[in-house]
């Protein structure tokens, strides 16, 4: 029937080569390979994952994350700080500002009236700054110069709250995520209904 090896033509016979086993040395060198490339990918997440604690502040460490010493905070209530070149681009500088203890905010300085195709501004601090009032001002190419609170929020003509860069902190550094920009969502105002008592301002 042509099972027998003998009946099948010399050229289909397999060589002698073809019953030794992959030599046990080159297995192991591929589980070790394996293991070692782990190891590396494994000490290199972690390494990127502290960095921020290892550091000497300021730094800016992979992840674009930004370490700040503690003392670079304004006390609550105080002015901001804006934090800009030498360590940030025009393009990312923004204010650290403190408006009640343990609340504390990274504000975009670039800014604009709309989240997509707004007008170009640029956010600065109004004069003595005020937590409880107008904080910042946004000097926009439009003529536009809405106003904000010390917590972000418009004051009036802003359309929208401003930028902020995810913050954390620790006993004595501060860590400013710059590749975590929360943009604030557009606010519309529509028509004040007739007939319904408005909620008077204190």
């Amino acid at each position: 029937m042509g099972t027998r090896h003998e009946d099948q033509p010399a050229e289909h016979w397999a060589g002698a080569e073809s019953l030794d086993p992959t030599p046990v040395w080159k297995q192991y060198v591929l589980i070790a390979g394996l293991l070692f490339g782990g190891l590396i990918a494994v000490l290199v997440v972690s390494l990127l994952a502290i960095a921020p604690q290892i550091v000497t502040p300021p730094a800016l460490v992979p992840g674009d994350r930004l370490v700040l010493a503690i003392g670079d905070l304004p006390a609550a209530g105080a002015p901001p700080k804006l934090v800009a070149a030498p360590l940030l681009g025009a393009d990312r500088e923004f204010w650290l500002v403190q408006p009640a203890k343990g609340e504390v905010y990274a504000f975009r300085r670039a800014w604009s009236l709309q989240v997509d195709n707004g007008a170009p501004c640029t956010i600065d601090m109004m004069g003595l700054a005020s937590v409880e009032q107008r904080t910042f001002i946004a000097h926009c190419r439009d003529g536009h110069a809405p106003t904000f609170t010390g917590a972000g929020r418009t004051v009036e003509g802003g359309g929208r709250d401003l930028d902020q860069y995810l913050v954390s902190m620790s006993d004595d550094r501060l860590i400013v995520n710059l590749s975590r920009l929360v943009r604030a969502s557009d606010r519309t105002t529509g028509p004040v209904p007739t007939g319904i008592p408005q909620p008077q301002q204190p």
